[in-house]
């Protein structure tokens, strides 16, 4: 409901004469996280109901003893909790675009790159869920093709990775608390990006799987993006 309510009221209540390219970045990162969200969690919900049916009612859906497959849980699953990262994220990703030319006092580098890159990472998110599944015995070809998707994906993270470096390039900093969480953002999620595109690969992945490298990718992505996103956030309210 909540993001029914965000995408509508972006879509059709936005200022007279204010059209999606004279929107403010953040709008096109929250038009993105909802899209998201209305997407992908009501297939965690039903694979939830599922599993409760197979644990309370002795159903068979996921049971391999009574025909289930568990895989099929982990496709449900993963289809939303993959997505749950850019969730996560990109919020942090409008804040960062918001933040980074006020501080930089200078406009920000590429608008629409950045606001069509943050929906090419909504639709994408939503097509590279089973690169959480390589060692799960999928079939090759799959495989293949949720290797090549993840890959995709790192394009519209690194224009906007680009767009900030570009904006910060040249301008007069200022380098206040924010600014400082805003550039810690951009350093970790890089990191995180770029051993993101490592366990992209299927050979590599499959050595890596179960090991502190994934564990590391995961942080690198999370905390130096969500948590480092919510503290900026947070300063940028307490400084005004």
């Amino acid at each position: 409901m909540a993001a029914i309510n965000i995408l509508v009221t972006i879509l059709k209540m936005r200022i007279p004469g204010m059209g999606l390219n004279q929107m403010p970045l953040f709008c096109w990162s929250m038009l993105s996280t909802s899209a998201l969200a209305l997407i992908a969690t009501p297939v965690l919900t039903g694979a939830l109901v599922l599993l409760a049916f197979d644990l309370l009612l002795g159903t068979s859906f996921f049971n391999p003893t009574g025909g289930g497959d568990p895989v099929v849980y982990q496709h449900l699953f993963w289809f939303y909790s993959h997505p749950a990262v850019y969730i996560m994220v990109l919020p942090a990703f409008g804040m960062i675009s918001e933040i980074l030319p006020v501080h930089a006092r200078k406009p920000i580098f590429g608008y629409r790159a950045i606001g069509y890159s943050s929906v090419a990472i909504s639709f994408l998110g939503l097509i590279v869920w089973a690169h959480h599944m390589f060692t799960s015995g999928v079939p090759d070809w799959l495989r293949m093709f949720f290797m090549v998707t993840t890959m995709v994906i790192s394009v519209p993270t690194g224009i906007k990775i680009f767009s900030w470096t570009a904006t910060v390039w040249g301008g007069k900093l200022r380098l206040r608390t924010a600014m400082l969480f805003a550039m810690a953002f951009v350093s970790m999620f890089l990191i995180g990006g770029l051993s993101g595109v490592m366990v992209a690969s299927v050979p590599f992945d499959i050595h890596v799987h179960d090991t502190y490298f994934v564990v590391a990718h995961l942080h690198y992505v999370l905390f130096g993006g969500s948590v480092f996103g919510i503290l900026l956030g947070f300063t940028t309210g307490s400084q005004k």
